[in-house]
């Protein structure tokens, strides 16, 4: 599946993934900074699925999420990779690569953030998002 976000959302993922870093560094309450930061930017129902992504990240490779500071304009190789992840179920490596419950979750986590990121997006251009038809059974 291929997803291209916007801009403006891509700053959003960004701002997310560095205010993310920094409740967890300072011992916040990751969901709460998360929202507050994420609802100034009118994307606050990002929070959830945001934080499940970054502890994905973190599980999936066994480190720290690398991001940038507030101020930084260029990205880190953190923050590309989970644009990278986030535009194609094809950048997740593989279930040979890390645990396959892991990188099942994992899709699961960004499919739901496109959603989200979708439905942020209709709701700030007053936009009633449809919902896809179920699949039909075979």
């Amino acid at each position: 599946m291929r997803f291209a976000p916007a801009p403006s959302a891509v700053w959003t993922i960004i701002e997310g993934a560095r205010s993310w870093r920094i409740a967890r560094d300072t011992g916040d309450p990751v969901q709460v900074s998360l929202y507050q930061r994420l609802e100034a930017l009118g994307a606050g129902l990002l929070a959830p699925v945001l934080d499940s992504v970054m502890m994905l990240f973190e599980a999936r490779f066994e480190r720290r999420f690398q991001a940038g500071g507030p101020s930084d304009v260029a990205f880190t190789l953190d923050e590309r990779h989970l644009l990278d992840m986030l535009e194609d179920d094809d950048a997740v490596p593989p279930a040979d690569q890390f645990h396959p419950d892991l990188a099942k979750m994992m899709r699961i986590a960004l499919r739901s953030m496109r959603i989200m990121l979708l439905s942020v997006a209709s709701e700030a251009a007053n936009v009633v998002m449809p919902f896809p038809s179920p699949p039909r059974p075979a």
